[in-house]
């Protein structure tokens, strides 16, 4: 007699074909309730993930076109910056020349100025170097030729001697 294990570990064929059926029959039942609303979910799944996908496809390209932007922005304001810079210096030289320039000016007034002072000064130095000189000469003169002389050779001998104190100058 057999045992009640080795039924349990037998073959039998009317147990194997109620077991094939009873899996059948399951399928078609789980095909026939469920497959379609699990189809469903999978396919919605599936429409979400690839809209998910878009939507981050989208936004990546978004901010490319706000970094590309940016960066078109930035070159722009670099551009303008320098631009700015740039004008700025060249302000700043021409300002510099304008005050060289009148700087030079300024000088070359002072120094004609300086120049016409000095002159004047000097033809002052010298009419009063004559008016003395003249004084000595006729003090001298009179000294030396003890006599009188008369207005017309005082003044002769006056122009005669700033004649050759000027030439000597």
């Amino acid at each position: 007699m057999p045992s009640i294990y080795q039924s349990l570990v037998a073959v039998e064929p009317f147990t194997l074909i109620a077991t094939i059926c009873n899996l059948f029959i399951q399928m078609l039942i789980v095909k026939h309730f469920f497959l379609d609303k699990v189809l469903a979910v999978l396919d919605e799944r599936r429409k979400a993930a690839d809209a998910e996908i878009a939507a981050a496809q989208s936004a990546h390209a978004e901010a490319d076109a706000i970094k590309s932007e940016y960066e078109q922005n930035m070159l722009k304001a670099k551009a303008e910056a320098d631009s700015i810079v740039s004008g700025a210096q060249k302000t700043a030289a021409a300002r510099s020349e304008a005050m060289l320039g009148e700087a030079r000016e300024q000088a070359a007034r002072l120094k004609q100025k300086a120049e016409a002072d000095i002159a004047q000064e000097r033809k002052k130095a010298v009419n009063d170097l004559k008016n003395e000189i003249g004084g000595m000469a006729m003090e001298i003169a009179g000294k030396v030729v003890e006599r009188e002389i008369s207005e017309k050779d005082h003044q002769a001998l006056i122009d005669e001697f700033i004649r050759n104190v000027g030439e000597s100058a």
